[in-house]
């Protein structure tokens, strides 16, 4: 694996929006996905599953925010029609195979070492995964085995935490909800430090999830959303302001 290959694939997920870039992720987390999964090596196959899996929810998010974006400004609606059709013979199928196929290589993952042989991070990637497909039973699963772990990393613990309030969502249990997006905010403020990519993805879920806690009042989610722009602006997460 080279380092070379890698920087690209980290700035094609963080940097870049346009479908072409998003293509080159595509194939080139393939590609490092052949190198780096040996046949008879359990761990690196597993590794290797959460990475290419991990890029194919980046694509997926992507194609999501660029189907909204298709929609916006609405001085542009009379074009969307067009670029509605463009979209769906760019990022329909790119999307739709990253969909299907990123819960298969999370399952694979699970398959060839278990709960317990994931990282906390491998964990978070899978409950990420889990709750695009709404599978949340399985999903708070996984966050329970990775807080068994003690993570370590600010913003894995706040996206977990983001996650588990998803699950708490889900179930209408706004008062867990709310204690977990306190959590997951005060995690984001220790990212800002040590990754503001990340916590500025952890403040646009917050902001999401805020949006649903205050029942109609705006003003907290877009106070949210403007950190998350402000950080993502300040390191060029170009990704994120797209899904703002």
């Amino acid at each position: 694996m080279t380092g070379g290959l890698m920087t690209s694939i980290y700035e094609l997920s963080w940097g870049r929006t346009l479908f072409p870039a998003k293509l080159l992720l595509f194939f080139k987390a393939q590609k490092r996905y052949r190198q780096t999964a040996r046949p008879n090596n359990r761990l690196t196959q597993a590794q290797a599953c959460s990475s290419l899996s991990s890029a194919y929810y980046n694509i997926v998010g992507a194609a999501r925010a660029q189907l909204r974006a298709k929609l916006r400004p609405r001085w542009l609606l009379w074009l969307a029609p067009i670029r509605i059709a463009m979209w769906s013979l760019t990022w329909l199928p790119l999307g739709a195979w990253c969909y299907w196929r990123m819960l298969r290589l999370s399952n694979r993952m699970v398959k060839l070492i278990g709960y317990e042989g994931m990282s906390a991070s491998q964990c978070d990637v899978r409950q990420s995964i889990l709750l695009r497909h709404g599978q949340y039973e399985e999903a708070r699963k996984c966050i329970d085995t990775a807080f068994t772990k003690n993570p370590e990393i600010a913003h894995t613990r706040g996206l977990l935490h983001v996650g588990l309030a998803e699950v708490y969502r889900h179930k209408g249990e706004r008062d867990n909800a709310e204690i977990e997006v306190r959590a997951a905010l005060g995690e984001a403020k220790q990212a800002e430090r040590q990754d503001p990519r990340q916590a500025a993805r952890i403040y646009r879920y917050c902001a999401d999830l805020t949006d649903w806690l205050e029942e109609g009042n705006p003003i907290p989610g877009k106070e949210l959303r403007r950190k998350a722009r402000e950080l993502a602006e300040t390191c060029h997460a170009q990704d994120q302001l797209l899904k703002l």
